[in-house]
């Protein structure tokens, strides 16, 4: 059987109608389930919590560039607003809506600022 690699391929995030497409170095959406365990005097039950999913981006800084993203996430971030964004691997998409965190600013003197 061969090995078949997938590679993080683009994201789009939409702030305000505007697409960006920032040039990222990883990008991972990762599922969080909790499943809780009832347990009584006669029986027992697992009941699964939906699921929520964070996504990590590490991309590279472009602070003050017009049409950059780190600002237009800096606002979206204070407006605690839902923006959506769209992921695609090698094979497939993913898509939704997130509550965006405010970016990294700054970093070490002698690398690319991510």
């Amino acid at each position: 059987m061969a090995l078949a690699v997938q590679t993080g391929r683009s994201l789009t995030v939409t702030i305000d109608s505007v697409a960006y497409s920032a040039q990222v170095a990883e990008v991972t959406l990762t599922p969080n389930q909790t499943v809780d365990q009832y347990i009584s005097l006669t029986s027992s039950a697992a009941v699964a919590q939906p699921v929520t999913f964070e996504l990590s981006v590490r991309a590279f800084q472009d602070w003050g560039v017009v049409g950059g993203i780190c600002d237009a996430l800096w606002t979206a971030a204070a407006a605690g607003t839902a923006v959506s964004f769209s992921m695609g691997t090698d094979g497939d998409s993913f898509s939704g809506n997130i509550i965006p965190a405010y970016p990294t600013v700054g970093g070490p003197a002698d690398s690319a600022l991510e």
